[in-house]
């Protein structure tokens, strides 16, 4: 009996610790000791499970989620490179957040893992926390005494009791931090570095290691100002070198000595790209698609601007290919310039890049008058020794090529290079699916959901209504990787949070319902930054979500894709649209096929353009007489 009362009196004493600020918890530590704060971060690059570590880098700033439904673990990397000696109250802070105001039970543990793989638990409690449907912090003070051995590491569980409603926990961002801080002996200490680019400005998410001999004995990732707080050995005459990765390049290597705490700034080349479009009368273009990639992965893409002018910030020295396609329309006849550039970046460049168009305004000039004649009779010649006459049809057609539509409860993959039409393919698909009464979801991953509004907008005046009547909603997954604050009720602040786009996904598709399809462009970034299996798993559990609502879920995926990847996400997609775009005689076409799917479908390719205010339309030899509405047979 006294030992049950003991133990009801420590519960009673860490509930009272839930209403303490971490102020007020931290307090409780000895003068001879100091907090070492370990944060909860998600970090795929480490090569930890789930991404999940602890490190004494601050919040990322990319706010991280996961549905509290069984044990969720992080684990402090790397491991210790000497004893860490524990001696008074670890303090523990969670952020929770659950649907219906209530009572929830945790246990929460601190496990040493040793360096041959052993596990050791070092402390728990049990303790009963109230929830509500707002993120709340809960700090809880724990008294404990421990020596963590050279080689081992750190170890912070959080496991739910049954529980039928489902809990929300959040971390890695300094509104929600959770974290586990340690009152540790004097035998650490802190280096502050900050990394920024050769004009001052941070570098926010840089890759930074401290390395001493032959040991890596930190590892962490630099927050939204470019800072870091690395925790090494207070050892004397040793020399720590720091290493900063950037888009997985190394732009610093920097051998560093200190005694006590210190901070330091380290300057990273990386630099500025400015590109300027220019057409055939040298004036500037706006609207041209620009892609940087390195070795066929997109880096960034934008569109320049009024002036012709495009810049690119915080590029690491490397061998990069710039991807421009520029569409235009002249004499009514819509037509495609396009190009690759190889620049190798060593120092800030500007380039200037050649378009071989005019702009559609000179048309009225005797320059591009006679350019338009020629081009009228180049068009004549070409349509005169054509075989077959050719067909046109509206975006409708798409229903005859894949033998009736898209099926509900299936998973779409579409896929092919830049430029190739991808995009535009899923706002088309987006719009016949709202038009034909289903509701919608779009996750943006390549640009802003203001540019894909617009963009739709275009052909679908409506859009907004759309919204305005919850038949539509937009996940923001671009702005925060572009480092502005989203307007979007939801959002992710990190492409690579799929834990937290998995929970945003399953609030639409219960706020929306039956026959809702999801539209995700792009799955490409993901392939940066995540392994092959987690996207797979992902785009496997979305899948499912959306059959259960009887919806299709339609994803975009580029050519630059890793083989094994592309391989992997094929096999767990019902049906294949794959893209295309050829030079024929000059002139850049853009076709597709059906490469996969389960049922009778048009086989081989099939040529389509997009045409202002018409969106998609396909031209063919076959006619369709009974379904469609083609235009007048074109050439012969």
């Amino acid at each position: 009996m006294a030992f049950k009362g003991s133990i009801l009196l420590l519960l009673c004493l860490v509930s009272l610790n839930i209403l303490l600020s971490e102020r007020d918890v931290l307090a409780q530590t000895s003068d001879s000791e100091e907090m070492v704060i370990l944060y909860a971060h998600t970090d795929y690059a480490v090569g930890a499970k789930d991404g999940k570590i602890l490190s004494t880098a601050p919040p990322y700033g990319q706010r991280r989620s996961a549905i509290l439904d069984k044990e969720i673990r992080f684990i402090l990397y790397p491991p210790l490179s000497q004893e860490l000696h524990i001696q008074g109250s670890v303090n523990y802070k969670l952020h929770l957040r659950s649907p219906v105001k209530r009572s929830v039970q945790l246990n929460i543990s601190l496990y040493e893992v040793e360096a041959e793989g052993s596990i050791r638990r070092v402390s728990t409690v049990s303790v009963a926390l109230p929830v509500e449907d707002q993120i709340n912090p809960y700090v809880l003070g724990i008294p404990l005494i421990h020596t963590f051995s050279e080689g081992s590491t750190v170890v912070f569980s959080i496991i739910p009791r049954s529980d039928v409603q489902p809990l929300v926990i959040f971390w890695d961002d300094p509104q929600s931090d959770t974290y586990v801080a340690l009152p540790i002996k004097e035998a650490f200490k802190v280096l502050e570095l900050r990394a920024l680019d050769l004009v001052g400005e941070p570098l926010a998410g840089a890759h930074i290691s401290v390395v001493a001999g032959e040991s890596r004995i930190w590892d962490g990732r630099t927050d939204p100002t470019g800072w870091v707080k690395a925790l090494v050995p207070r050892v004397e005459e040793i020399y720590y070198e720091v290493t900063v990765r950037w888009m997985n390049i190394v732009v610093n290597r920097t051998l560093y000595r200190t005694v006590g705490d210190a901070k330091t700034q380290l300057r990273c080349r990386v630099y500025r790209l400015e590109l300027l479009a220019l057409d055939l009368a040298r004036m500037p273009v706006g609207g041209v698609q620009v892609a940087i990639l390195r070795n066929d992965t997109l880096i960034s893409e934008g569109k320049t601007s009024g002036d012709g002018r495009i810049q690119f910030n915080q590029l690491p020295e490397s061998e990069y290919t710039i991807g421009v396609r520029y569409d235009f329309t002249i004499l009514m006849l819509p037509l495609t310039a396009s190009q690759n550039i190889t620049l190798h970046l060593l120092s800030n460049t500007d380039r200037k890049i050649d378009l071989p168009v005019l702009k559609p305004w000179v048309v009225d000039s005797a320059i591009l008058g006679s350019f338009a004649l020629m081009a009228t009779v180049s068009v004549a010649t070409m349509l005169r020794r054509r075989k077959k006459a050719m067909y046109e049809y509206d975006f409708e057609y798409i229903d005859e090529i894949t033998g009736g539509g898209i099926p509900a409860s299936s998973s779409v993959m579409i896929s092919g290079q830049p430029g190739s039409g991808k995009t535009v393919l899923a706002t088309q698909l987006l719009l016949k699916s709202l038009r034909s009464g289903n509701r919608c979801i779009f996750i943006t991953n390549v640009d802003f959901p203001s540019n894909i509004r617009r963009e739709i907008s275009n052909f679908e005046p409506k859009i907004e209504e759309y919204e305005r009547n919850s038949r539509l909603i937009f996940i923001d997954c671009y702005s925060a990787l572009s480092g502005q604050q989203s307007c979007e009720e939801h959002r992710i602040p990190a492409v690579g949070d799929l834990t937290g786009l998995g929970v945003q996904i399953s609030e639409c598709l219960e706020k929306l319902g039956q026959n809702t399809d999801v539209f995700f462009d792009s799955l490409t970034p993901l392939f940066t930054i995540l392994r092959d299996e987690y996207i797979c798993s992902f785009v496997h559990s979305v899948g499912a979500k959306t059959k259960g609502v009887k919806g299709r879920f339609i994803y975009t995926l580029g050519s630059g894709v890793n083989k094994k990847g592309l391989q992997a996400i094929e096999s767990i997609s019902d049906c294949i649209i794959e893209t295309s775009m050829t030079e024929v005689s000059g002139e850049y076409r853009t076709m597709l096929r059906i490469k996969k799917m389960m049922k009778k479908h048009l086989e081989g390719w099939t040529e389509f353009r997009v045409q202002d205010g018409k969106g998609v339309t396909f031209r063919t030899a076959r006619p369709r007489e009974k379904r469609g509405h083609p235009t007048p047979p074109k050439g012969s």
